[in-house]
């Protein structure tokens, strides 16, 4: 993973990405502190992979803290935020389907030819 290319989307939270033909997956770290900005929506799956540190998700009208190593499903269409929970860093990798245009960018890196 050292060598993708990383963006910082704001302070304490940043991504990559890697893309299939079929599934976008974003690779996001969070650093302690980090506070959402608030929930958003998409017509996109996502199922997002806790595997370093524990992130609490909002998911429509639940809270789940989701601890590494673990998964979390959230249906396109409902809203949802998160943040990392304690004072170590978090990583998480989602995965979307189908492919999310929006994000492609974010792959650059991969040289993919579709």
């Amino acid at each position: 993973m050292d060598q993708m290319a990383l963006t910082e989307v704001r302070p304490g939270f940043a991504r990559t990405g890697l893309r299939s033909d079929g599934a976008v997956t974003t690779v996001n770290w969070f650093e302690p502190g980090y506070k959402t900005i608030g929930p958003h929506s998409h017509p996109f799956d996502q199922l997002s992979y806790v595997l370093c540190g524990a992130i609490r998700f909002w998911v429509g009208d639940e809270v789940f803290d989701v601890v590494s190593p673990s998964v979390l499903y959230i249906p396109g269409g409902v809203p949802h935020c998160a943040e990392p929970i304690g004072d170590e860093r978090a990583l998480n990798v989602d995965v979307y389907a189908p492919l999310r245009q929006d994000y492609l960018a974010l792959c650059d890196h991969q040289g993919f030819v579709a």
